[in-house]
């Protein structure tokens, strides 16, 4: 949500600026609530002409903000944040700004009112490493199950590794919380 931009003028524009054509806008810096870019215009004779501004910008940015103090180790639900605007100067690039696809834990933790960001958080797998689950192998019309061991933590739809009773290592996709599909 943009309330507001302020574009500083260069001192000098070439005096047949208004016959120029904006071909593109590259953004080189953003901080706090300022930042620089550089336009790229087409001149009268087909030539590439780069004039470089300075901008201020009062901007707001969705965030999930905690409601109530969370320890370590605790699962986040709807009841523990809110989503709010907050100034371009207090977010941070890995906040979250919507509600996470995946269940999430706290690694430490956070005090009621903090913007929420990925580094605070891990996710809560489907399957975790070691969990013996069923995978299934699709050869045509025959289907096998057999018990085979995570070799790490994975979702829904996700590749992971996986070992059989053999020690053969196989790729599975995750199709539930106890079962794989060999690939």
């Amino acid at each position: 949500m943009i309330n507001s931009i302020n574009i500083d003028r260069p001192d000098e524009l070439p005096s047949n600026f208004n016959e120029f054509r904006l071909k593109e806008i590259i953004l080189l810096t953003l901080r706090d609530n300022s930042g620089t870019f550089r336009a790229i215009y087409i001149t009268p004779n087909e030539s590439s002409k780069s004039i470089f501004f300075k901008f201020k910008i009062d901007f707001k940015l969705p965030a999930l903000i905690a409601t109530r103090d969370m320890n370590r180790d605790h699962i986040l639900n709807l009841g523990d944040f809110e989503q709010k605007f907050v100034n371009l100067k207090d977010y941070d690039k890995q906040a979250l700004s919507q509600f996470p696809k995946h269940q999430l834990i706290t690694k430490s933790k956070i005090k009621r009112g903090k913007i929420l960001n990925n580094r605070q958080f891990k996710t809560l797998s489907d399957i975790k490493k070691g969990d013996k689950i069923s995978a299934i192998i699709n050869d045509g019309a025959l289907k096998v199950e057999i018990l085979v061991t995570a070799l790490s933590d994975g979702n829904i739809g996700e590749i992971i590794s996986v070992r059989n009773q053999n020690n053969q290592t196989l790729k599975a996709q995750v199709i539930s919380k106890n079962q794989a599909i060999i690939k």
